[in-house]
């Protein structure tokens, strides 16, 4: 796997549970525990703490010293894939967002051709005499909002798509 931190990009392989640094093996990488990494060098051992982990995207966000450093990691797969040119090929392709419960569409945020990041409200739903924030579940463009103010909705209801 191929670490990329401070511009920097560290090739490492994993031996017996020990990351280390491909082909020199000076460096190495030993988890400690869920949140802290023993950075291992020739003169030297840091322990480093793991703030925020995303899987999705394959980032982490490291606390040194009181200092904050974010890294990416990239796989073979990822390599392979970018190399032909289908970076996003893992990344599941939502194309609708449906309602998750019935209820009562109080607001809608969003229109047509808006473009829209994970996690961002479009729209309120009222149910069981909750509000409830709808989120997107993906980035990209709105395609069509099939629901207005006022509407009432049923669970799996198709409310708005995606580009």
């Amino acid at each position: 796997m191929k670490v990329n931190i401070l511009d920097k990009q560290i090739s490492l392989v994993n031996e017996n549970n020990v990351w280390m640094e491909n082909p020199s093996k000076s460096l190495q990488i030993v988890k400690q525990n869920n949140e802290t990494l023993l950075l291992i060098t020739p003169n030297k051992v840091y322990t480093i703490t793991c703030l925020n982990v995303n899987h999705e995207t394959k980032t982490l966000t490291l606390l040194y010293n009181g200092n904050k450093f974010n890294a990416s990691i990239s796989e073979p797969i990822d390599e392979i894939l970018k190399s032909m040119g289908l970076e996003n090929a893992l990344t599941p392709k939502i194309s609708d967002m449906k309602a998750p419960m019935p209820g009562l569409v109080l607001q809608v945020i969003v229109n047509a051709g808006d473009t829209v990041n994970k996690g961002d409200k479009i729209l309120v739903l009222e149910a069981m005499k909750m509000e409830n924030a709808i989120k997107s579940p993906t980035d990209g463009i709105v395609n069509d909002v099939l629901v207005s103010q006022g509407m009432a909705v049923d669970k799996n209801q198709v409310l708005i798509t995606f580009k």
